[in-house]
């Protein structure tokens, strides 16, 4: 394996699979829309409450496309 190919395969993640153009909200602001706070948002992705971040390029900058929050009951 070439160290391109390693490179390339850790820095992998959920966002190469969105679609172009597909509205993603950040953890910051979905927060703000929620009316809750950092913690609640904690505890409901350790629930399963809140579906896994579609968009993982941190601990704290996460992010998830609209339709999936939409299929997990969640309007906002």
């Amino acid at each position: 394996m070439t160290t391109t190919e390693i490179t390339l395969g850790a820095s992998l993640d959920k966002s190469t699979h969105t679609t172009p153009g597909e509205p993603l909200i950040f953890r910051p602001d979905l927060q703000v829309k929620l009316g809750v706070c950092s913690e609640t948002m904690r505890r409901w992705m350790k629930a399963g409450t809140l579906p896994p971040p579609d968009v993982a390029m941190s601990r704290k900058k996460q992010g998830w496309k609209l339709s999936t929050l939409a299929a997990a009951g969640i309007r906002i």
